[in-house]
């Protein structure tokens, strides 16, 4: 439970610390509200039911305010102690995993395990983008690249190349579509705070109102008077109660920053222009100009989700483009001396192409050739998991393979390499350096 008041180090009023000023730090819109209410007079404990955020947040918040020097403590007494574990209220329900279950098909050359992955994380797109990711709400943009690329390797669909797969095809091109929005408007400062403060403190346009209606409804109808339900045990009490002071507090931020109607109408038909221009723009071949634009969009407009998905497609073409120009600077250097600048090129097509298995196998020689080894293994096996069929993926993870010493799997490499091209001059080579190597 939330700590009271009246424990030790509660009465403690923290302050912004001399020479700092809050339009000097880099916040979302919650926080900046959160740091709004830190006033010298504001006790620690009510800061935490009046911040505008989960109790749990207000204090990570803070003490990493306090941690950082921005932050001074006025008052006597230690530092707050913090709270013990609140649990948490019940999640809403996930997908039907009955439904889910009807939905695998045994004859598709996908794992029932992978299947399943797939379908529930298509179901839960309608997350926030940071859960999506499974980043931190205030996760730094190389926290969220970073994030954004291990999950692009799972689901993009060419990880899947030559595979049958069927509909999961396309499910796959939703996912790998949401997770570009995320990544990209997560990472652009302007429409990242402006969804977030979206997320947090904005009214819900009329289209919405009967959604955020049904959202503050109690759950379940309700029990009849003359059979009334039984009291709930204490574990629910508590999750209700921090849900309802949840609500209140968010329903108070809510009307302190509510936009008026006019400036609300004038930022949609901002948004809309800059939508039409961005489509012209398109039409044209004009990718980095149109993302640019809809980018704008959805900074006056974070409630349409028509925007968000043209922003998705077009940063998907731009990501294409981009990808086939660092591909062409890259080829013309990997036979050069400048083979350094060559993986730079190639690592960077990645983060836009990270499951082509052509880009991976150069990589993975690159990086062999500059002796970074862990992250040749890294190429060479993705490269072989995505295009099993190639001999010469094989042939590249078995020199890697015995560069770390791991005998016996870089032979099993180089056989399957010769299994799968019997005449293969690398896997030849290859195998007679193995040979050398073990005689020495």
């Amino acid at each position: 439970m939330l700590a009271a008041p009246e424990m030790e180090g509660e009465g403690r009023r923290p302050r912004l610390a001399p020479g700092r000023r809050s339009v000097d730090l880099a916040l979302t819109p919650a926080e900046g509200f959160l740091l709004s209410r830190v006033d010298g007079l504001t006790p620690w404990a009510v800061l935490r039911q009046i911040g505008g955020l989960p109790p749990e947040e207000v204090e990570r918040c803070l003490r990493r305010w306090l941690a950082a020097g921005i932050l001074v403590l006025d008052g006597s007494g230690p530092l707050p102690a913090a709270p013990a574990a609140t649990p948490e209220p019940a999640a809403a329900a996930g997908p039907d995993e009955a439904r889910l279950q009807e939905l695998l098909d045994a004859s598709l050359a996908l794992e029932p395990e992978r299947q399943l992955r797939i379908l529930r994380f298509e179901a839960s797109l309608d997350r926030p983008y940071h859960e999506i990711l499974g980043v931190a709400r205030d996760a730094d943009v190389r926290t969220i690249k970073r994030a954004y690329f291990k999950l692009s390797k799972e689901f993009h669909p060419d990880r899947y190349y030559r595979r049958r797969i069927g509909g999961f095809h396309g499910r796959l091109e939703r996912i790998f579509k949401k997770l570009v929005e995320a990544c990209e408007l997560l990472s652009d400062p302007t429409a990242r705070a402006e969804v977030e403060r979206f997320l947090v403190a904005e009214p819900a346009p009329p289209a919405a109102a009967a959604c955020a209606a049904e959202e503050a409804a109690p759950a379940g109808p309700a029990a009849p008077e003359a059979a009334p339900a039984p009291p709930p045990d204490p574990a629910q009490q508590v999750a209700r109660a921090r849900e309802s002071r949840r609500r209140q507090v968010l329903e108070r931020l809510r009307r302190q920053v509510r936009i008026p109607e006019e400036i609300l109408q004038a930022r949609r038909f901002k948004a809309a222009q800059l939508h039409k221009s961005a489509r012209v723009a398109l039409q044209r071949g004009s990718f980095s100009e149109a993302a640019a634009s809809i980018r704008l969009a959805i900074a006056f407009d974070p409630w349409c989700d028509d925007y968000k998905e043209s922003f998705a497609r077009a940063q998907a073409q731009l990501s294409q483009q981009r990808a086939a120009e660092l591909l062409e600077r890259a080829n013309e250097s990997f036979g050069s001396s400048t083979r350094a600048e060559a993986l730079s090129l190639y690592e960077e097509a990645l983060h836009y192409r990270p499951c082509d298995p052509e880009v991976l196998q150069k990589a993975a020689r690159l990086a062999l050739d500059q002796g970074e080894i862990e992250k040749a293994r890294e190429y060479a096996e993705s490269a072989c998991e995505i295009a099993p069929q190639e001999a010469g993926h094989h042939v590249t993870r078995a020199r890697v393979l015995r560069r770390l010493g791991l005998r016996a799997e870089a032979r099993a490499a180089v056989d399957e390499a010769l299994r799968l091209d019997p005449r293969s001059a690398e896997a030849k080579a290859e195998l007679a350096d193995q040979r050398r190597q073990k005689r020495r």
